[in-house]
């Protein structure tokens, strides 16, 4: 199938649910706030308003990104967790969209290792995917954060896109767990160029890594 039909499918499957979270609190952080990201501050056009539900205080802690495919390979799976590992033990909070996939897995390895996750959605009311839920409800309970600089329950396309640049916006860096050419996270990956952000390409033989590769980007490598 081509891949811009099933990302198009995707989009198009998610909009027309609403998965609230029960009990929560939202929570409105403006730019001149003290509890907004100093990093994400820093980009070109960065929200004005970020709605929150979770423990802001981990918002300005040196963070970083993972992020890669929704069906990953098993050589994604297995690094996945291994770069999730690596920078929850070295203290970072762990930044994903919460997404399928390698997201899912990386934010379920960070909370395993008891780092704080904050997962970045294309809209606070609106918990997508939904088979995710339980994750993001996880997430709240160890601790971490769910952030949006949305809060429409019906999501647009391309508030997906712009989600992506808020995972970079307010990491450190990201690390390309897996990728094909075309996708959220070659978008992440643009973004992180425009906001000079560190970018990290996981050793798997896929399209998108080997491109960002052969760009010189560095690699985060195993010995498996």
């Amino acid at each position: 199938m081509d891949l811009n039909k099933k990302l198009t499918d995707y989009f198009e499957s998610n909009v027309v649910e609403t998965n609230n979270m029960d009990d929560t609190v939202i929570l409105e952080i403006k730019k001149d706030d003290e509890d907004y990201p100093y990093l994400l501050k820093q980009i070109t056009k960065s929200p004005k308003i970020l709605y929150a539900i979770g423990n802001t205080d981990i918002l300005n802690k040196p963070a970083i990104g993972i992020v890669g495919t929704r069906n990953p390979s098993e050589m994604g799976k297995f690094y996945a967790r291994k770069v999730a590992e690596f920078f929850s033990e070295k203290g970072f909070v762990i930044v994903s969209g919460l997404a399928k996939g390698v997201d899912a897995i990386a934010t379920e390895t960070a909370l395993n290792c008891s780092a704080n996750v904050i997962a970045v959605l294309p809209s606070i009311e609106n918990i997508t995917p939904k088979e995710n839920k339980d994750l993001a409800e996880r997430i709240l309970k160890k601790d971490g954060l769910i952030i949006s600089e949305f809060r429409n329950q019906r999501i647009k396309k391309y508030q997906f896109v712009e989600r992506n640049r808020v995972i970079s916006g307010i990491s450190l860096g990201i690390v390309v767990v897996e990728s094909d050419i075309k996708g959220g996270t070659m978008h992440t990956v643009r973004f992180a160029k425009e906001q000079k952000r560190l970018i990290i390409v996981a050793d798997v033989d896929a399209e998108g890594n080997k491109r960002l590769i052969g760009e010189g980007f560095p690699v985060f490598r195993l010995d498996v």
